[in-house]
């Protein structure tokens, strides 16, 4: 039985010798624990030890396990946590970092072995050194910034948390990247991307995506409703060829950073308000003409809207007319509203595209057909700390879409024309 794992062992002597511990340093090292008996030992009668190796001492530190187990901390073995305490030497093996089941299943065998009770083959393998592979710490970080440095005929280590893969000229998303369950930060900028699997939102812990300068055109909408958008803090898709963003984007509520700058966007998502913990915001260079009326929601550090053709900005006439809402709307309302959770096997497509272009009243309220449309002018200090002009001019003001779901938002904005989206 084999654990890989981090160790910390704690000298119980030393304090009594005013001496320092390992344990005491904060430090742990990759290490294997492994439980056997010694070479040419009898299979059943010989001493089971626990071997402890590490990079520096592939060999082996072996430790007695009869009646030489003072106790087990197991607490958090659940959390992949443990402590053997053994009476000699007075040492505390402080794991870390291990499976939970196969930690779980070495303390059990560490228990019989203590109580000298009979274990299996399974549980008990003949002690030899540990090969450099085992006691070596997993790799976490990876850059490739160079075509023949790409692996081929090698799969990713699967321990890695961060990979960069740029200047490679790939042109889509190795499958093998969809592998990793532990990446958290996946660069792929400066290459020749031009779509992407549906399938990346297998990546659960990915955190941080830099997609760019590639080819993009555009995404898939399933690409925002997968588990990334419970993981997704930062996302870079500036210098691509995007011309829209599917709504669907703005289910990633833990987006903090947003990059879009130099694509060929003609607005932004129209739900972007829901993006409540978005701080940056960068969109330069685009061909944006107004911003979608839930942008008011957002509370940003820095916005960057630098070099879009806005428009002359409001505030403007009322355009459109408000009618009794049908009951497709009324329906459609109501899914939203509650947040319900539809895919292409509930609805028909049709359906989904409707949903999918619901308009959000200054009240909160969203409406699809029953609305009416008027332009605000939108002071960007209102919402960041920070702004960049949206012009060689130096205005930071720019033209805000705005929608009123019934005669009672319409009333209230006649009313107070200026002062109501305020």
């Amino acid at each position: 039985m084999r654990l890989i794992c981090t160790v910390e062992v704690n000298n119980r002597l030393c304090p009594s010798h005013n001496l320092a511990s390992s344990k005491s340093k904060g430090r742990g090292g990759h290490a294997t624990l492994t439980l056997g008996r010694k070479p040419g030992s009898d299979s059943k009668e010989g001493m089971v030890f626990l071997m402890m190796c590490t990079a520096k001492d592939k060999t082996g530190t072996k430790y007695k396990l009869k009646g030489n187990v003072g106790q087990i901390f197991g607490r958090f073995v659940q959390e992949g946590k443990a402590t053997i305490r053994f009476h000699q030497p007075e040492h505390d093996i402080c794991i870390s970092k291990a499976d939970p089941i196969n930690l779980k299943a070495l303390l059990s065998a560490v228990k019989l072995a203590h109580h000298g009770q009979e274990m299996s083959r399974a549980q008990v393998s003949t002690l030899t050194p540990a090969r450099a592979s085992q006691v070596e710490p997993p790799k976490t970080k990876m850059t490739v910034s160079k075509r023949k440095d790409y692996p081929l005929t090698k799969s990713f280590p699967s321990s890695l948390l961060e990979l960069r893969i740029n200047h490679c000229t790939l042109n889509r998303i190795d499958t093998r990247i969809l592998g990793l369950k532990h990446l958290k930060l996946l660069d792929m900028s400066d290459n020749n991307i031009r779509t992407l699997p549906e399938t990346i939102g297998e990546l659960k812990c990915l955190a941080d995506l830099n997609l760019s300068n590639n080819q993009l055109t555009e995404l898939p909408g399933k690409f925002f409703q997968s588990t990334l958008r419970n993981s997704l803090q930062s996302l870079d898709l500036s210098h691509n060829q995007l011309s829209r963003l599917p709504n669907q984007l703005c289910a990633c509520v833990d987006l903090v950073s947003l990059k879009l700058d130099s694509n060929q966007l003609s607005g932004l998502p129209p739900s972007i308000g829901l993006l409540r913990k978005l701080r940056f915001l960068t969109a330069t260079r685009n061909h944006i003409t107004l911003l979608p009326a839930s942008f008011l929601k957002l509370q940003l550090e820095t916005v960057d809207l630098f070099e879009n053709p806005f428009l002359e900005d409001g505030p403007s006439t009322l355009t459109g007319n408000l009618t009794f809402p049908s009951l497709l709307e009324i329906s459609a309302r109501v899914v939203k509203k509650h947040r319900l959770h539809y895919t292409e096997e509930d609805l028909p497509r049709t359906l989904i595209s409707y949903l999918d272009v619901a308009k959000r009243c200054l009240c909160g309220q969203l409406c699809f057909e029953n609305f009416v449309r008027f332009l605000a002018r939108l002071d960007l200090h209102r919402l960041a700390h920070t702004v960049t002009a949206v012009d060689s001019q130096g205005r930071t003001h720019a033209p805000l879409e705005a929608f009123l779901c019934s005669e009672a938002c319409s009333a209230k904005y006649r009313k107070h024309p200026a002062g109501f989206w305020k």
